[in-house]
């Protein structure tokens, strides 16, 4: 499972190192935990996938190819996950506390999407915030500018 992982990651290899990418390995991990927020209340909406590839594209600027390959790996990657402290633990070095909160508030657009907040969704971003380290003053930060940007949308 560790050579699959990192021949996900693009690590598996002299090619992949030559032509290795700094920021791959955060937006994997950014983009393993949308998908399983995505996908934590046993179903997957549209609606939450469209969000997630939107807001991938828009925080790491990328083309919609790149978002489909990045969102294809993740799903792979997530699904073979038995927690979410690799992919919190890369995003917690590389992220200042304001982008930990933004990740936050990605995460919350995500479960928001379909208009419903299932305990699973909740309990997801309140346990990734934990992982974090963003106080429960900015999750709620977090929840609000999700709220209000869905709104706009």
């Amino acid at each position: 499972m560790i050579g699959r992982v990192k021949s996900l990651l693009g690590l598996g290899s002299a090619d992949a190192v030559q032509h290795h990418d700094p920021k791959a390995e955060l937006r994997l991990a950014a983009a393993c935990l949308l998908v399983e927020a995505s996908m934590i209340d046993g179903e997957v909406d549209e609606r939450e996938t469209e969000r997630l590839s939107i807001r991938l594209a828009e925080h790491f600027e990328m083309e919609p190819e790149e978002v489909r390959s990045l969102v294809d790996k993740a799903g792979e990657v997530a699904a073979d996950a038995v927690d979410w402290n690799r992919f919190t633990r890369v995003l917690k070095a590389e992220f200042e506390i304001e982008e930990r909160i933004t990740m936050l508030e990605l995460l919350w657009e995500v479960v928001l999407a379909d208009g419903e907040l299932h305990a699973y969704e909740d309990s997801l971003v309140r346990r990734i915030a934990g992982l974090l380290h963003v106080e429960d003053h900015d999750r709620a930060t977090a929840r609000h500018r999700a709220e209000a940007r869905l709104a706009q949308a």
